[in-house]
């Protein structure tokens, strides 16, 4: 009898009623999408969600993470000012170094100072108190983002126990990717290490990143923000956006029949599905409007009037393409992230 009951999966109480938090949050819980324009294609974004960005270098990843920080940090209601934000931690881990907090500071500063009639005393101190809310991390390594992970609910109960954390981000998660793909061939090659079968940890620590990330799921709930390069094309789609295929092994992919009771699996090329702590929710595609190239036939004269009247203006609108696509359904929306030196901002075509 005692044997039959070893075999019942045990859980801890805290985990049961995190899992019921994620999987039936009330409205008050979901994300605020005031005055960032995500409504009405991503109005359905919870606490508990999780989204994967995915695109080119230089397709506004990290200005659209900038776009949800925002949303986190920045105050909610006071008085008869509605900013629009949420009022809670963002955690951001920056693999790649290029998390801008300065840039992250002017874009805040703006978005508050139009909400105060440019009034910028008041914005400026707006501003600040919502800066202490953002944390940024940056590990060097997979395993160390893996151990920053695992310690955040220790260093939420020490440092910020006052306030809850809304966002969590890993900027990239495909930043150490070539370095861990050539450590593992290494490994492999090695026939003492082959023998005594390394661990698989060494192997695909991402498999450690992906468990710690879905216990902070279980145990806070936050919005997770995944961004990711997007290196191989799916396919040579004619449209203004094309898919990648996922590089990551194992990674979670999108799936349009997305079970949310069933367990989350991961399926790069033609490898069968594995199990996943962690499943995707939503998926963005973002990529560059194309510029075309100048003709080889083309004057110095005319390529430069066609700079001042064309390209010039195209590079100056700074906009992104994106597909966006949400888990369980077939429909895909299409958004433009407009980045310029002031905000940014999304408007649908």
């Amino acid at each position: 009898m005692a044997s039959l009951l070893n075999q019942i999966p045990r859980e801890s109480l805290q985990n049961l009623l995190s899992s019921l938090r994620v999987c039936a949050l009330p409205s008050g819980n979901h994300i605020s999408t005031e005055s960032c324009a995500l409504e009405p294609l991503l109005s359905s974004l919870s606490r508990g969600d999780v989204i994967e960005v995915q695109g080119p270098a230089s397709s506004g990843k990290t200005h659209l993470l900038y776009h949800f920080v925002l949303l986190c940090i920045a105050p909610s209601k006071q008085v008869s000012m509605n900013f629009g934000g949420n009022g809670m931690v963002a955690v951001v881990y920056d693999t790649d170094a290029t998390f801008d907090v300065a840039r992250l500071h002017q874009l805040l500063l703006n978005r508050l100072s139009l909400t105060l009639h440019h009034n910028m005393e008041i914005a400026r101190r707006l501003a600040e108190e919502s800066l202490q809310r953002l944390h940024v991390f940056r590990p060097t390594s997979l395993l160390q983002l893996a151990t920053s992970l695992l310690y955040l609910p220790f260093y939420h109960r020490a440092c910020i126990p006052e306030h809850e954390i809304g966002l969590l981000a890993v900027d990239s998660v495909s930043a150490f990717y070539w370095a861990d793909r050539f450590i593992a061939e290494q490994m492999r090659n090695m026939p003492q290490i082959a023998q005594e079968e390394p661990d698989p940890a060494l192997l695909n620590p991402l498999q450690l990143v992906l468990t710690a990330l879905g216990r902070l799921r279980l145990s806070h709930a936050p919005f997770i923000v995944l961004t990711n390069w997007g290196l191989n094309l799916a396919s040579q789609s004619s449209g203004p956006v094309t898919f990648y295929k996922q590089h990551l092994h194992s990674f979670p992919v999108y799936s349009e029949n997305y079970d949310p009771s069933a367990p989350p699996t991961s399926m790069t090329g033609d490898l069968p599905p594995t199990p996943m702590p962690l499943s995707l929710t939503h998926h963005i595609t973002l990529s560059p409007v194309s510029i075309p190239p100048f003709a080889p036939e083309i004057s110095l004269r005319d390529a430069v009037q066609q700079e001042v009247q064309y390209r010039g203006s195209t590079v100056q609108k700074g906009e992104i393409t994106g597909l966006v696509r949400t888990a369980g359904s077939r429909e895909i929306r299409r958004l433009t992230l407009c980045i310029t030196l002031e905000n940014v901002h999304i408007r649908y075509l």
